[in-house]
């Protein structure tokens, strides 16, 4: 037997040593750890990238997602993208997809398991630091190519960036901001609001009117936070929202309390459909898309929705920053969201070089697509992008966000771990009543103490 032979064996037999009672993914593209220890992994990943010279088996990659739905845009841009790569990288990469909430909650159990695919979609700050700081997720920073760091902004991985590393790469840029059916505000001769009286003026008119002003989908709480983590920003201000979602501070800033009973006083006024509590977020976007509800705050996303071909309101929908408050500490130029959306590669996957390739050409690529189709913002630089095949509602939106001051990532992402999950469930016990405005606050300050 050849001594390179020898030595590969015996390689493989200590790493299956190492590996014992540890659990592969599927068909072993990922090594897993346990405890958050990356020894076994890392010794595991070098055997195996010696080995697999000799092999001459296509290297399969695991890549999870959440792009699965029928009714996702995103699924023919990701599905076409992940085909493209296959051919450019000479790989086999095997897809699994969950819708956002389900999907969260499978990452977290397959990473607490050590059953981490290749790639995954994760979101930035405090959704993916627990699982950098456990050891879970590869540092991408030597692996990543002159190409792809041509396209980057300053502030482009911020997000994803723990001591000086990088750990994901994003697909997207979006911001909450609220759609609108001009048709509609024309009617009753209504105009854009600036500020949250107007916003509330509105809204009334619309009362008066037999009409139900605003739609959201209660049942993911995630979509309530849209309306609340904006009145927080306007109130409390970006940085004042960082310091207390981030433990520096506590919540006793009177702003975080008024931006309570600010969502408090829009669900009382009945602004929101009866039910809203218990339905998702694409059931409530049906009576808005179908031209029967005039406002709808979401993600920059739903630009997609609104000009599909199927679309009932294509052409009759505009966009508006959020209206500021009296005496608040931000304007319409400060925005939730930001680039926080990303591919990660796991710590414990054979070829890191080979691997972070890929996911840096399916981040950079559903970019462009997503861009192209109006899902999201273009988060990269020095793109050339033909701007007649953009959505012309994302192009409305990034006409007011181009000068934005300041971006504040959702909070259930800027929150680590159980916080996230209390701040919601609190969230929404709020938005049905079952807690005052009072209340809600201090159990938020509960998290810091």
């Amino acid at each position: 037997m050849k001594k390179k032979t020898w030595r590969i064996v015996m390689a493989l037999a200590l790493a299956g040593t190492m590996a014992m009672g540890l659990t592969a993914c599927g068909s072993g593209a990922v090594n897993s750890t346990a405890g958050g220890d990356t020894s076994a992994a890392q010794t595991a990943k070098e055997t195996t990238q010696e080995a697999s010279g000799d092999t001459g088996e296509v290297p399969v990659i695991k890549l999870w997602h959440i792009f699965g739905g029928d009714t996702d845009p995103n699924k023919a841009i990701i599905d076409q993208v992940v085909k493209d790569a296959e051919e450019k990288f000479h790989v086999k990469i095997e897809s699994d997809t969950a819708e956002n909430e389900a999907y969260k909650m499978k990452l977290k159990a397959a990473i607490a398991a050590n059953e981490t695919p290749d790639i995954f979609y994760t979101w930035g700050h405090g959704f993916i630091k627990p699982f950098v700081e456990a050891g879970k997720v590869e540092a991408l920073d030597d692996y990543l190519t002159d190409d792809f760091k041509s396209h980057l902004g300053p502030s482009t991985l911020t997000g994803f960036q723990f001591d000086e590393k990088t750990y994901a790469l994003t697909t997207d840029q979006s911001v909450a901001c609220m759609f609108y059916n001009k048709e509609m505000f024309e009617k009753l001769n209504l105009e854009v609001p600036e500020t949250f009286d107007d916003f509330l003026t509105v809204c009334q008119t619309f009362l008066d009117n037999g009409i139900t002003p605003l739609t959201v989908g209660g049942k993911e709480p995630w979509t309530i936070a849209m309306y609340h983590d904006l009145l927080a920003l306007r109130a409390v201000g970006s940085e004042g929202v960082k310091a207390a979602t981030g433990k520096e501070t506590g919540y006793d800033d009177p702003g975080f309390l008024e931006a309570a009973q600010c969502l408090k006083k829009l669900v009382d006024m009945g602004a929101f459909p009866d039910g809203s509590a218990g339905i998702s977020r694409e059931e409530s976007e049906v009576p808005f898309l179908q031209g029967q509800i005039p406002m709808y705050l979401n993600g920059s996303w739903t630009a997609t929705r609104v000009y599909k071909d199927s679309s009932l309101v294509q052409g009759k929908i505009g966009v508006f920053p959020f209206p500021v408050l009296k005496d608040g500490k931000s304007g319409v130029t400060d925005f939730t969201g930001g680039p926080d959306t990303a591919f990660a590669v796991s710590a414990a996957t054979r070829d890191p070089k080979l691997t972070t390739e890929v996911a840096q050409y399916i981040a950079y690529e559903l970019a462009i697509g997503k861009y192209k189709i109006g899902s999201s913002i273009l988060p990269y630089v020095n793109v050339d992008v033909d701007k007649s095949e953009i959505n012309p509602l994302l192009m409305e939106i990034y006409d007011f966000t181009k000068d934005a001051t300041s971006y504040t990532i959702w909070w259930d992402n800027l929150m680590e771990g159980k916080d996230a999950t209390v701040y919601l469930n609190k969230l929404q016990e709020l938005f049905v009543g079952s807690i005052t405005p009072e209340q809600y606050v201090a159990e938020l300050q509960k998290l810091n103490q």
